[in-house]
């Protein structure tokens, strides 16, 4: 896990390289699941984390056509089973630490 000073840096640095179930966050990260849900939900909606499900591909709804017809887009932020990264949010990890 990264060192990182913001705690939804911290976030993405722990869902780097594995995807990881809320409470997997909550116990690395030593913070309740409800205050990882809230900062999960931003990271969410900017598209810096999805739900890890087989198949998806590297989708994060960043320009994608077909966008408004993805499941993992609109309004309703999913229950949070197992998280990734997207490639938005790797690509903000690596600019904050790029040793990763």
């Amino acid at each position: 896990m990264v060192s990182l000073t913001s705690p939804l840096a911290a976030i993405l640095g722990t869902l780097s390289g594995t995807p990881r179930t809320l409470p997997e966050l909550s116990r690395q990260l030593g913070s309740s699941p409800q205050a990882l849900e809230g900062m999960l939900r931003t990271l969410y909606a900017g598209g810096y984390v999805q739900e890890a499900v087989q198949n998806q591909g590297d989708c994060s709804c960043n320009g994608c056509s077909l966008k408004s017809m993805c499941r993992n887009f609109g309004d309703e932020t999913p229950e949070f089973h197992l998280l990734r990264l997207t490639e938005r949010g790797e690509k903000y990890l690596n600019r904050l630490a790029p040793s990763l």
